[in-house]
């Protein structure tokens, strides 16, 4: 086989795993590291904002705190994607995928970090709105009775102030070495050099 045929077999190839990270996004099963280099699988994210709704009102229009279970990240991902039983554990990153001045995803980092939502009364002087970015194992409870329901509490998953579709935990599981299942891409290069290695041969 002609070098000039592997040069083009090899850009064609090329080009196709580009194409495939650039459109795909973040993609469940593939690996992406932490700043120590550390690898973990993409499991799937959750939105901050797709949690049960913290309030509800009576008849009279009145608001009723409901005590809804706060979650850190960590535990949201437990609730959303079950308990992991195999020795591995889960990370989050609070990193953004979407196009905007953050985004990278090829140097995408799992940051140990996941958005949260604060409980705050409107009418107390204290009052910030705070939507922030913590620790995904950070203690939620911290006032009050049980659940969401004064100034301290937070949660990862609860329908508060977070708008829906903008504060996005991405869940990730710690990896163990296996022999991997090949890819649609090396399928098919094979496939491609076998062909190609044929219609010479004749």
């Amino acid at each position: 086989m002609s070098s000039k045929i592997i040069s083009i077999i090899v850009v064609i190839l090329f080009s196709l795993c580009i194409v495939e990270r650039a459109n795909a996004g973040l993609i469940v099963g593939d690996l992406y590291s932490d700043d120590a280099g550390i690898q973990w699988a993409y499991v799937g994210s959750f939105d901050l904002a797709d949690g049960e709704e913290y309030r509800e009102f009576n008849a009279n229009d009145e608001e009723i705190i409901k005590n809804v279970i706060t979650y850190n990240g960590l535990e949201a991902a437990e609730l959303l994607f079950r308990p992991l039983t195999d020795g591995s554990v889960y990370a989050l990153s609070s990193n953004s995928t979407t196009n905007d001045n953050n985004y990278d995803l090829v140097n995408f980092i799992v940051n140990y970090k996941a958005h949260y939502d604060f409980f705050d009364d409107e009418l107390d002087p204290n009052y910030s709105g705070r939507l922030k970015e913590l620790a995904q194992d950070v203690v939620t409870d911290n006032a009050g009775g049980v659940g969401y329901n004064a100034n301290g509490d937070l949660s990862a998953f609860v329908d508060d102030r977070a708008l829906k579709g903008v504060k996005i935990n991405h869940v990730f599981k710690s990896i163990t070495i296996s022999v991997p299942e090949p890819s649609t891409i090396a399928i098919f290069s094979l496939a491609l050099i076998g062909l190609v290695t044929r219609r010479f041969k004749n």
